[in-house]
């Protein structure tokens, strides 16, 4: 058994590995896991920790820790795990990433540019256009300020990336979970920040090479650097090529996961298969068979008292 824990509103990611026959993957909150006096023995997959608030992220670390303690796999450590800003500033002091970013809270100013805003936590992508000057940042941070961004969440990235052919721009994938690397399936848009992809602007050559991507893992050993630097065992790492060299944009640790259902290339569909079964080989490398009686939460003193505190009548209007 598989579990997965991520914040409430955000376990429709998993579905798609919910629904695998062959491995026992199941998804949980941690407004449950939290709360619950005792949990079941399996594999803990720590995700969506950036959205967690700073209380709930001491107490995940702590249930870390005693499920770790209790015998459990588990992944994740959310006291360690490198978050967005930490994760980006590391791979470019490290020579893995190119680009640098500053954090607007601390009054950090780019001194290269293009530049754009973006949030620390969620994964909403940029909230500005490029930026070119220092003065159309502090116009940006400001509108952003005025919109209801919160200061302590606002971050400036520098501009990386290139198309990945005439203006057509490519965003790439790679999964870890647990040591093994997994590819995944190409997003193609006509901007350069990718995100959704967009139907029929990729031709045959370029699912072609999405389908040679997803047979050789070709980018799989390279990118598992940038998981070592954020201390994360399971997360997908989105990055693009600039100059031939992956540029990782973040790694995502409650990534969603869909299979193709539909598409006009049929080559499409046979790397989504390749992929699906490396998958369930990956997952299955790191499940924990059940057994036993359940894991007592009751070391740490804080990881009990808020919630016992707190009846969960009482938690809703």
């Amino acid at each position: 058994m598989i579990i997965h824990l991520v914040t409430a509103v955000h376990r429709y990611t998993g579905r798609a590995l919910v629904a695998i026959k062959e491995i026992d993957f199941r998804v949980a909150s941690y407004q449950w896991a939290l709360w619950v006096p005792r949990l079941k023995r399996a594999t803990y997959i720590f995700g969506d920790t950036d959205r967690l608030s700073s209380w709930d992220l001491e107490r995940a670390a702590y249930l870390y820790r005693e499920l770790s303690a209790a015998g459990c796999r588990v992944l994740n450590d959310p006291a360690r795990a490198r978050q967005r800003f930490d994760l980006l500033r590391t791979l470019n002091d490290r020579k893995i990433n190119r680009f640098n970013v500053w954090r607007v809270e601390d009054s950090e100013l780019p001194d290269r540019f293009p530049v754009f805003l973006r949030t620390q936590s969620a994964h909403r992508g940029p909230i500005s256009d490029l930026l070119g000057s220092t003065e159309e940042v502090a116009g940006a941070v400001n509108q952003a300020l005025h919109e209801g961004f919160p200061r302590k969440e606002l971050m400036l990235v520098e501009y990386c990336a290139e198309p990945f052919r005439g203006n057509l721009f490519r965003k790439l994938a790679a999964f870890r979970i647990g040591e093994s690397m997994v590819p995944s399936l190409c997003v193609h848009e006509s901007r350069w920040p990718v995100k959704q992809g967009e139907l029929g602007i990729a031709d045959q050559a370029a699912y072609d090479d999405e389908y040679e991507i997803a047979r050789t893992n070709r980018y799989g050993e390279t990118i598992r650097g940038a998981f070592e630097a954020g201390e994360i065992q399971y997360g997908r790492a989105d990055f693009g090529l600039v100059g031939g060299q992956p540029q990782i944009y973040e790694i995502n640790t409650n990534p969603h996961i869909e299979r193709v259902t539909k598409h006009p290339f049929p080559i499409r569909f046979e790397a989504d298969k390749l992929i699906h079964d490396r998958f369930i080989e990956a997952f299955q490398s790191i499940d924990s068979a059940p057994g036993g009686s359940h894991i007592r939460i009751e070391g740490h003193p804080l990881l009990r008292r808020w919630s016992r505190r707190i009846p969960w009548r009482d938690w809703c209007p």
